[in-house]
């Protein structure tokens, strides 16, 4: 390629500010999109680098065709589409690069900084937290800086003279984005709601369970939830989030049934309502955790037989929902013999020992309760283990593997082979999956339910008595269902170590200060939907706004906020005030202008003395007071307020004609 000649608006240091700022607002991305992306990036890149720097031409049409196509379709085969939230930013952060290896002109310059802040944008689709906003405020900021640059005549600016005003305009900016935050109507939904592609993972719960799975969601911290009772806590102990309930069985996992009838809320006994309120992460599914069991449906869902609460679209988004539920209940007594049916269903020819001590404590009394006592026996007196790290288990015949040889599980292992004891017993049973307890925020006591909280139980249907709630992990550890899963296995993970071992407790007090800062922010910022407008301007003294309300004080605001800051401008720009004794010696002169003694643009003030005093002796005395004055007010100690009233008074009494 040949050197083409230098062009003010493509100097060197403009264009490698432009990749700078590319840099850090595609870095966050290339955390989470396909290593080739980042490659990809990388190399377009450095590639514009080389050219600047070398003073080359760009690449020929031809071959930023061949590229622009050989991404997109690289775009299409990874994620079998080009749009959504994944495929649409890779297009965009490819189609950003190649503008920045085709910049030819300023035109082309401006659109790759505009191309710039579009790709801030797409970083909120993929998070909301407050680190990122910051961070994405400094990537506005260099764009901006980055903006001044390139509109800069003259010689090249320092870095100071690139930030400073366009830290200006950014400080000038944020009342007017703070009014288009607060009064823009919201439609229904968050703010960033948008669709996750189906191939994004989400960390949680799901519709099967074989011995293992849970104990690995155990390991991670992620967040599942955020509930604020109105009342106080519950006892920890009650605290069981109901979610997937698993019937079906194989032998080895367990699965939710193909088909679930809608439910209703009749209980036998309703005992210890208790009102509150969930803030859910997304997890990609469409069930709602609520404490057993739900007294009422949240908006936008509905109830099965078996009480799982489910949202009508999948959960891609945080939501929040409130609800009630009861801690003291009865319920299942009327269930379907079809239900029944499939509650007792196991494969014989799978985990024989299994099956056959449930039979077992069935001959020796038929009465559940008498089974429940033997089973409760069993497990408290075998040498069972409550552990995460339990080995591996025959896969033909795990729960005879876990039973009778290694006796080492999870709440999985327990729940799973304690549902198959009674389905060998004739007793219908099932495993309900969820989150059992949680940790209390003493700033804003809120109870914080991870998936390090993730949990399984058993529920058995009793004559009379309906579907009862077992936790065969109790018997085990009873400290799993009394303090949580830390207090049962001590800390998992590497923060909840450094907390641990924190005898001051100074680290557990700035992550709870921290949760309770993104608490606030995702619920006032991320959150701030239709509801959450309406509640604001309720609190305001506003009870009803409508689009045509919001519409109005957004424009008298935009004026508002638009006026005080030309204003502002005005005041700060506005010319300097003249000094008295300027004004004097002006008037003065343009006197003497007047008289045919007109002062030279070079003439100082005595050179101008002696000339008018040996054109006009007569003057020379009044012209000598009046010089002497005005440069011992301008160039000398100064002047008082008196003294500068004295000069303008012999000046307006001068007369040379």
């Amino acid at each position: 390629m040949s050197a083409v000649p230098n062009s003010p608006h493509l100097d060197v240091r403009n264009i490698f500010w432009l990749l700078a700022a590319m840099v850090f607002v595609v870095a966050p991305h290339l955390l989470r999109l396909p290593n080739w992306v980042g490659i990809f990036f990388g190399v377009v890149v450095g590639w514009r680098a080389w050219i600047a720097w070398s003073a080359l031409r760009t690449p020929p049409r031809m071959v930023m065709w061949a590229i622009t196509i050989a991404a997109t379709v690289g775009t299409f085969l990874t994620y079998g589409r080009i749009v959504g939230r994944e495929a649409g930013t890779t297009l965009l952060i490819i189609m950003a690069a190649l503008k920045l290896l085709e910049m030819r002109s300023q035109r082309d310059v401006t659109l790759s900084i505009y191309l710039g802040f579009f790709l801030v944008v797409t970083n909120f689709l993929f998070s909301q937290t407050i680190p990122l906003g910051i961070y994405m405020l400094a990537c506005v900021w260099i764009f901006v800086a980055t903006l001044v640059g390139f509109n800069h005549h003259g010689r090249a600016p320092t870095v100071r003279e690139r930030l400073w005003p366009a830290g200006a305009l950014l400080v000038q900016a944020l009342p007017l984005m703070v009014a288009f935050f607060i009064l823009f109507p919201r439609a229904q939904g968050p703010l960033w709601a948008l669709p996750h592609d189906s191939r994004s993972g989400q960390t949680g719960l799901s519709d099967s369970m074989t011995p293992g799975n849970i104990a690995n969601l155990i390991k991670s911290d992620a967040l599942a939830f955020r509930v604020r009772f109105e009342e106080k806590l519950p006892p920890y102990q009650t605290l069981y989030w109901r979610g997937p309930v698993l019937v079906d069985f194989d032998g080895a996992t367990w699965r939710m049934p193909q088909f679930i009838g809608q439910g209703n809320f009749r209980y036998a006994k309703r005992e210890r309502r208790t009102q509150y309120s969930v803030t859910l992460e997304p997890h990609n599914k469409t069930w709602l955790f609520a404490l057993d069991v739900p007294a009422e449906l949240p908006a936008r869902s509905n109830v099965l037989s078996d009480l799982q609460l489910r949202a009508h679209r999948v959960v891609a988004e945080r939501r929040q929902y409130e609800l009630s539920s009861y801690l003291g209940y009865q319920y299942g007594q009327d269930a379907s013999s079809a239900s029944l049916a499939n509650a007792l269903r196991f494969d014989e020819t799978r985990n024989p020992r299994t099956v056959a001590l449930g039979r077992q404590w069935a001959r020796a009394n038929p009465d559940p309760r008498a089974i429940l006592q033997a089973a409760g026996r069993h497990f408290a007196t075998a040498g069972y283990t409550y552990t995460l790290e339990p080995p591996m288990l025959d896969r033909q015949h795990p729960y005879d593997d876990f039973l009778f040889n290694s006796r080492q599980g999870f709440c999985e292992h327990y729940s799973g082979s304690f549902a198959l004891l009674m389905r060998a017993a004739g007793i219908p049973a099932r495993v309900v999956t969820g989150y059992q307890g949680g940790e209390v925020n003493p700033f804003t006591q809120e109870l914080i339910v991870r998936q390090a909280d993730a949990h399984a139980w058993t529920e058995i249907w009793v004559r009379e008595e309906g579907w009862v709630r077992i936790d065969p992990t109790a018997a085990v550890s009873p400290l799993r269902v009394e303090g949580g899963v830390n207090a049962a296995l001590g800390p998992i993970g590497v923060i909840p170590s450094l907390i641990a071992a924190d005898a001051l407790g100074l680290l557990s007090s700035l992550r709870y200060a921290w949760q309770a800062m993104n608490s606030q922010w995702e619920a006032w910022v991320v959150g701030y939907n239709m509801d959450r407008q309406r509640q604001f301007f309720t609190q305001m003294g506003f009870p009803a706004v409508d689009w045509r309300t919001l519409g109005f004080w957004l424009l008298v605001a935009t004026f508002a906020v638009g006026g005080a800051v030309t204003i502002g401008l005005l005041v700060r720009d506005r010319p300097q005030r003249r000094e008295a004794s300027l004004v004097a010696w002006d008037r003065f002169c343009a006197k003497l202008a007047m008289a045919g003694l007109e002062r030279a643009p070079h003439e100082g003030p005595l050179d101008f003395l002696l000339r008018v005093r040996d054109a006009r002796p007569e003057l020379a005395a009044e012209v000598e007071d009046i010089t002497s004055r005005y440069v011992q007010a301008r160039y000398g100690t100064g002047a008082s307020r008196d003294e500068l009233r004295e000069l303008l008074r012999r000046v307006r009494d001068f007369d040379p004609a």
